[in-house]
């Protein structure tokens, strides 16, 4: 299925782990995707995506925390009943490591620019390790291949793994979405509308 991407969408599948490095994720997720077509200046999907208001640095924004919870925090939500090491321990469990953020004693990880495809600076290729993509962002993208066949296109570009990314059932990117002032059918809208005008 990948020899069917345009170039513009495999870099953004590769620009999605790069993405998920800088954010300190162990996993690629669809929230990773939606980043990385963002970041695409200019090409179908980032441009509807850049006229609602989504920018990269503001789906950056809304994928990191608001900051560690610390003592007080904790002994806030202990007063509600609710216990934060077991919310962080089932969130881990749930979403991998660090899935709440870094620790008070884990540094923030500082943004990296990768190079185009897998190159990195400053060390060799497969220096760093292997970031595995969620069952969702599988989903997304063996949904870009059916929302390139629903349009008739012979390629998969980077509006069709938009497409794919902005399916209802996707909680997380449509809380992503949310915490930017609009959903996934908004986005979706807009994006059909851009690539029927264009067409």
């Amino acid at each position: 299925m990948f020899e069917q991407f345009t170039k513009e969408a495999r870099f953004a599948v590769i620009q999605a782990q790069e993405e998920a490095r800088d954010l300190a994720h162990t996993w690629i997720g669809s929230e990773h995707l939606l980043v990385a077509v963002a970041a695409q200046e200019g090409a179908p999907g980032a441009v509807t995506l850049a006229r609602l208001g989504i920018t990269p640095a503001a789906c950056r924004a809304a994928l990191t925390p608001a900051g560690p919870l610390d003592a007080g925090d904790a002994e806030a939500l202990r007063a509600l009943g609710i216990d934060l090491d077991a919310v962080r321990a089932r969130a881990e469990e749930r979403f991998g490591p660090g899935a709440l953020g870094p620790r008070e004693e884990e540094p923030a990880r500082t943004r990296r620019r990768g190079l185009p495809f897998g190159r990195h600076r400053g060390g060799a290729k497969g220096s760093r390790s292997h970031i595995p993509f969620t069952p969702r962002a599988k989903k997304a993208l063996e949904r870009s291949l059916r929302e390139a066949l629903a349009r008739k296109d012979n390629r998969i570009g980077l509006e069709h793994v938009l497409l794919g990314v902005l399916h209802p059932e996707d909680a997380v990117t449509a809380g992503v979405l949310r915490r930017l002032g609009t959903d996934p059918a908004t986005v979706r809208a807009g994006l059909v509308a851009d690539l029927d005008r264009a067409a």
